[in-house]
């Protein structure tokens, strides 16, 4: 079977789907924070390098880049600052630098000025070594040199560096993003086989073993903080764990078979979820640590219909050459 005649990999829309909702579960930051943190955004980086492909046209791959990720990256940011002023102005806190450190931080790409769209703003820098190695063999020889510097970016004193070393930046989050990206690149060339495998003692079995691994990355490592280039404590037990949790969700999502439309729409619409959803996040009315499971689902199905107006009428903001 031709994977590439299909017109979508329902796994991958289930992964896209589950992932997200981890991603909004774990910015409860209360139950289950610590394990959600080890592979939820490995998870999308392997995703992307499953998804990625070089462009024969360079002009076409800057088009693409340009317009599916830079753009809708670049206009929820702004949309998010602009809550953050107008919250500012009602509370009579409100000044003029803010503007200023918000256009610096967003061209040095700090996570300050992003949030959450740090993961895109990482990703595209990532598309874009993918897109210009001169072979396959250097991007994966890469990994070993993205980890080195992650490894000595976590262990020097930037006490005394200027701001750009020390604050989150996707820049250097590339060190500990890059290897998940790379493995999804590699697991691109067994796309087939992936999508036709359907032996569920297998995915059980890959499932629970996933899910040891995880909890046991929890054990030996600290928190994982991908976003100010963190691995915890143990470089091997993140890999370990990103790459077993990965697997984890790969094996619900094959398990869960067909993927209902709402599924669809929802994995079409990933990027809006994270760039907007914090602003439903409102701290006052926080659920229970166990309530905020429910409250996670239902800020993702409040999405749906948000994901469906916006392919219709904005369709800019969910990038241009993903809309037929």
């Amino acid at each position: 079977m031709d994977v590439s005649s299909l017109k979508r990999l329902e796994w991958i829309d289930w992964m896209k789907a589950l992932g997200i909702y981890l991603i909004v579960l774990g910015h409860f930051y209360s139950i289950g924070e610590k394990f959600i943190y080890v592979f939820h955004v490995p998870l999308f980086f392997v995703i992307s390098g499953i998804l990625c492909k070089k462009e024969s046209d360079s002009s076409l791959f800057w088009r693409k880049l340009w317009y599916n990720l830079a753009v809708p990256m670049l206009i929820m940011s702004v949309l998010n600052f602009l809550c953050y002023c107008i919250l500012k102005l009602s509370y009579g806190t409100f000044e003029p630098i803010y503007i200023y450190w918000f256009v610096r931080n967003l061209l040095l790409g700090m996570e300050s000025a992003f949030d959450s769209l740090w993961f895109v703003y990482t990703l595209i820098l990532l598309k874009i070594i993918f897109q210009y190695c001169s072979s396959k063999r250097l991007f994966y020889v890469l990994v070993v040199v993205m980890l080195t510097f992650a490894y000595v970016y976590n262990h020097v004193d930037r006490l005394g560096y200027p701001f750009f070393l020390k604050e989150p930046n996707s820049f250097f989050n590339v060190f500990t993003a890059y290897p998940f990206f790379a493995f999804g690149v590699f697991a691109r060339d067994y796309k087939t086989m992936l999508h036709e495998w359907t032996n569920k003692g297998m995915l059980v079995c890959s499932l629970i073993g996933g899910l040891l691994l995880v909890i046991s990355s929890c054990y030996f490592n600290d928190k994982v903080d991908m976003f100010s280039c963190g691995y915890g404590e143990n470089m091997l037990w993140f890999l370990v764990g990103a790459i077993a949790g990965t697997m984890m969700i790969f094996a619900v999502s094959k398990l869960l078979g067909h993927a209902p439309k709402p599924v669809s729409v929802i994995s079409r619409g990933t990027i809006v979820i994270l760039g907007f959803h914090k602003l439903l996040l409102f701290r006052g009315l926080m659920p229970t640590p166990y309530l905020d499971i429910v409250y996670a689902a239902l800020i993702v199905i409040l999405f749906i219909p948000v994901i469906l107006l916006i392919e219709k009428y904005i369709p800019i903001l969910i990038g241009k050459y993903r809309i037929r």
